[in-house]
């Protein structure tokens, strides 16, 4: 009886932890060069520490980019992204900090005096997931 008790608390915690792949398309590159960063963030740590990163080389001729991110857990999410064009690893920034390279969130949320919320940008992950953004 023992056996079969430890058994199922162990197969519950395994669906309770189940690990999703996400998936992250992201087009609107203009320039061939770099690469493009992704951070994906829960609510608690929204544009401060990512939970979950990834980044994928910039092709040349190619207008579009995939980020593949496994193991994440199911929950709610944001994305945020940018296309490091001189692959220095940080957004670059002019006058008024506004960004001279491109840069995308997650649901296509758009800056207006900021960056967006949590909410604008949020996703639920309950099973692998794809999400498409446009760099602006």
């Amino acid at each position: 009886m023992r056996t079969i008790l430890f058994l199922a608390m162990a197969l519950a915690a395994n669906v309770v932890c189940a690990q999703n792949k996400l998936t992250v398309v992201v087009d609107g590159i203009e320039k061939s060069n770099g690469k493009v960063l992704v951070a994906v963030y829960d609510s608690i740590n929204f544009l401060k520490q990512p939970l979950y990163s990834g980044l994928a080389k910039v092709e040349p001729g190619r207008e579009e980019v995939t980020i593949v991110i496994d193991n994440v857990a199911s929950g709610k999410y944001a994305v945020s992204l940018f296309h490091d064009e001189n692959d220095n690893n940080r957004l670059d920034t002019g006058s008024y900090d506004i960004p001279v390279e491109k840069y995308g969130f997650s649901n296509n949320a758009r800056v207006n005096m900021g960056p967006p919320t949590f909410q604008d940008c949020m996703f639920n992950v309950e099973e692998d997931t794809e999400i498409n953004i446009t760099l602006q």
